[in-house]
């Protein structure tokens, strides 16, 4: 499980448009992982959750100086940015959520996270019991439905 970050200005892009721009790739990441869009703390509202949507990774690589302007036009992209992760299966949880709402899970070692972080094992399964308890129609979405929909028929 994954945590990508945005800004308050490019979160709803991220998520409509099913991409996500890095300066450099995420580490160790794998394609179908399931992600967390967190929008920054600091961009949120004071009652607004930081994770709202979460997604699938289909596939990590370098971009072009025009996809990252097309993608992310106004914001300077090709300066700031080299690498696009595209997503899938982009859904809005029924409960959104900040990371210190998950009881056992230690958030604090998310708080710097900039751009993007591969959780621990043991905050994923606390993660996942969460997110059962709080948005099951999301969690039995994705176990019957989160299929990339670029690999059908792919082996």
């Amino acid at each position: 499980m994954v945590l990508f970050k945005a800004s308050g200005k490019t979160y709803s892009r991220v998520v409509r448009q099913q991409i996500h721009a890095f300066a450099y790739s995420p580490a160790e990441v794998r394609r179908d992982e399931f992600v967390l869009l967190s929008k920054n703390r600091e961009d949120c509202a004071s009652t607004e959750a930081q994770i709202q949507f979460v997604a699938k990774l289909g596939e990590v690589r370098a971009a072009t100086a025009e996809e990252l302007d097309r993608y992310f036009p106004h914001v300077d992209a090709p300066n700031r940015w080299g690498v696009l992760a595209r997503l899938y299966w982009s859904r809005r949880l029924d409960r959104p959520f900040n990371l210190t709402h998950v009881k056992g899970l230690n958030a604090r070692r998310y708080d710097t996270v900039q751009e993007f972080a591969r959780l621990d094992e043991s905050d994923e399964l606390l993660l996942f019991q969460f997110l059962c308890e709080t948005n099951p129609r999301v969690v039995m979405d994705f176990v019957n439905n989160a299929e990339d929909p670029e690999s059908e028929g792919i082996p």
